[in-house]
């Protein structure tokens, strides 16, 4: 019974963190994940974290990419690979470690909304 309360309790701090972010950030957020995913086979929520600050795009609350990095995988974009151990200024716990379903794979076709190489905020 733990697991469960903790699993849906953490899933509505996600879920309160990304209703309050601000939606122009989280749309630059999915973008770098899927920058990321297309570069490298594996990273985390804190190398979106440091692709997003390129954008100059910020939000309040950075822990709305919990639900950022949720979309990238009911996408298709990534999936699961673990948790890792990080101790940076992002979390002091553990993380995931997403494995990309981009990455080397040309297979996978990206829908055509969702183009990796594209920052809807960087000017042409």
């Amino acid at each position: 019974m733990g697991s469960t309360s903790t699993s849906t309790s953490l899933q509505s701090h996600i879920d309160a963190a990304s209703s309050h972010a601000n939606p122009t950030w989280k749309e630059a957020a999915l973008a770098a994940t899927m920058r990321l995913a297309s570069r490298q086979q594996r990273f985390t929520s804190f190398d979106v974290l440091e692709e997003v600050e390129k954008s100059g795009v910020t939000t309040h609350d950075l822990r709305a990419v919990g639900a950022v990095m949720q979309e990238a995988r009911d996408l298709g974009l990534v999936e699961s690979g673990g948790l890792v151990r990080r101790n940076d200024k992002h979390t002091r716990g553990a993380t995931t470690l997403w494995e990309s379903r981009l990455h080397n794979r040309s297979t996978h076709r990206v829908p055509a909304t969702l183009q990796p190489d594209e920052d809807p905020h960087q000017p042409e």
